[in-house]
Order: C-alpha cells, then structure tokens, then sequence
C-alpha cells in the first residue's frame, strides 16, 4: 500500500495589527486552492492577532510574537520557530511584511522555498490597496484560478452560540465609535468622528426603530461610557466578545458604521454591508477591501487637504474638518439605502 504523501507545510508571516492582518488573509483560500486543504498553514502574528485565527480550522497553528520588534538571538519565540525547523523544515516560508523587521527570521528558518523580503523587496504602488500589495509578494505561487480567490475571509463560532450568550435581537446594526489608534500619544486622534456625531446617530437610529449593537475593545470603555445613557434598544458588547465571536457578531449584522479602523476590514471579508468614515487617510489603500461580493460605502467630504497621512499636514492639523464635516444624516442616508 502506498503511503499518504505529506501535506505542504507553510509558514506565513503577517505581524501586524487588526486592518493588516484582515487583508493578509486573502493568501489562505488561494494557498489552499493550490496546494489542497490539506495544506497546514501556520502563522506569525503580533500579540493578541492570533486570536483572530481562533476558530478557523484552515490555520494549524499561530505563533504570536510578544515583542515582535526583539531581534532573533534575543527573541525566545523567533528561535524556538528556528529549531522547530531544523527538525521539521517547512515547504515555503512567506514573508508578508515590506519592512527589514523579519528578515533574520526569514533567513534562519528552515524551509525549501522562501518568499518576500530579504530575498525579494516588492515597491507598493501608491494608489494601490494593502490587499493588492500583498498580491504581489504571493502571486507567484498561485495558478490563475487560486488568484481569484486572493481576498480576505475569516471564520468566527457559531451563530446560535453568538446569540444565547448575548441575546442579540434579529436584527440590528453595529457600531464602532472608536478606532486603533485611541489612547496614542498624539494631539488628534485624526481618524475619529466627533462624539457628538455619535450621540447624535445613536439617537436618529433609535427614532426609527433600528436595534443598535457597539462594539470595541476594553481599551475604548471609558469613550463609550460619554455617550451615556443609551437608548434601550442598544447592546453594548464593548469589551466583551472575543475575536471569534466578533467576526460572527458582523457577519450577521445588517450593516457596520465605522471609521477607518479593523471591523471596517472584517466586515469587507464577511460581506456585511459597510458605511466607512475616513478623512486623512486614503481609502483606496487602507479601506476596506472592495469587492463583486461586498458593499461598502465610504463616506469622504473630499477636502483639498485630503488624504493627509504621512504628510506634514497632518502635525499641524487642529480641526480635523475632513472628520466633522461627514454629518450623522450622511451616515443615516447611506444606511438606508442598504438596510
């Protein structure tokens, strides 16, 4: 009897915060359209990311990385993936990541095949989405019908678990009023809606009749607390679900508002309608990733100073009217439309 040959090994690396990796997993479907679903996909993922990949039984282990920025001879997890290599090298090692920060990862690891930096440097085009850079590091792994498949997905628990651990009503709309980069040390937290929009949003959606769910991390508690008290038809989950459980919660979510931050990714991934805020930065590099499947909707008032991220305009922005011009009535506009 012939024996079972064995499945591809690959290491993906891909340590970055919520947006990143959301857009890095556009390379899971193609890698198991080329290489079978038996492939045995592991990660490396910055702190807390692995938690993303909880219920996804597509990955076979996450290496999540306490302080990914250590060098290799200082970094206990970096040289614990080397010497698991040794004895059990991979078949492709795939380096997602633009900057020097892996390299002598990438280079010590054992495995067959590698790609991505230190070996090959990849330009990002400047009108280019993240999801369409990653493309380019991947493509040349994957036949043409894999490539087709290079957009983001992801796998959360259970709807009916989702539901009688929350008692979430039928229905309802997520909202997410803060975003990655609240509590930086920064004069403006520049990608934020002011909180009276929110205020005011929370209250036209309550007048007709929408149920409201907000979400966010532990972190974002005391923000949510100033938009006290909320209307009775509002469950507040913010710093209460897991990741596999947010993911659930927006795929079956009738529409997601937010600002340029990772559920807006998440909901692209899942197909559940979007209505994105963004002012400074760019969305058609850091959007969510539009697809022939998805909805999404950005709400930009298009001034001539924007996008200004990683400009100088933006140190010595004070009002962030890009933010404050996109009124809750735009919001309720667009979501109607789709609800």
């Amino acid at each position: 009897m012939s024996e079972t040959p064995p499945s591809t090994r690959i290491l993906v690396i891909r340590a970055g915060a919520l947006g990143d990796t959301v857009c890095a997993t556009s390379i899971i479907e193609p890698l198991r359209i080329e290489f079978g679903e038996d492939v045995e996909i592991e990660w490396v993922a910055k702190a807390g990311m692995g938690a993303l990949f909880a219920a996804d039984p597509r990955i076979a282990k996450v290496h999540e990385l306490k302080n990914r920025r250590l060098p290799l001879p200082l970094n206990r997890q970096k040289a614990a993936l080397v010497r698991a290599s040794r004895h059990r090298p991979y078949d492709y090692v795939i380096n997602l990541e633009l900057g020097p920060l892996f390299n002598d990862l990438v280079r010590a690891v054992q495995a067959r095949h590698k790609v991505g930096m230190p070996y090959h440097y990849f330009a990002e085009p400047p009108e280019a989405h993240a999801v369409e850079n990653l493309q380019l590091i991947y493509r040349s792994l994957l036949g043409l019908e894999a490539l087709t498949r290079a957009t983001p997905s992801l796998r959360g628990i259970g709807k009916t678990a989702l539901r009688q651990r929350f008692s979430l009503p039928e229905r309802y709309v997520v909202l997410v009023p803060s975003n990655s980069h609240l509590g930086k040390q920064r004069t403006l937290n520049h990608r934020a809606w002011p909180l009276s929009h929110w205020k005011t949003l929370i209250s036209l959606l309550d007048k007709h009749d929408y149920n409201i769910v907000l979400i966010g991390s532990r972190d974002d508690r005391a923000l949510v607390n100033r938009l006290l008290p909320l209307p009775e038809n509002t469950t507040d989950l913010t710093g209460k679900t897991a990741f596999s459980e947010l993911i659930t919660l927006i795929e079956n979510a009738n529409a997601v508002i937010t600002t340029d931050t990772g559920p807006a990714h998440i909901s692209a991934a899942l197909k559940t309608p979007v209505i994105t805020l963004i002012g400074p930065t760019n969305p058609k590099r850091t959007g969510p990733y539009r697809t022939a499947e998805n909805i999404i909707t950005i709400l930009n008032v298009n001034l001539d100073c924007s996008p200004c991220y990683h400009t100088p305009l933006l140190a010595i922005c004070r009002d962030n009217q890009c933010m404050h011009l996109i009124t809750p009535e735009m919001v309720m506009s667009a979501l109607e439309r789709h609800v």
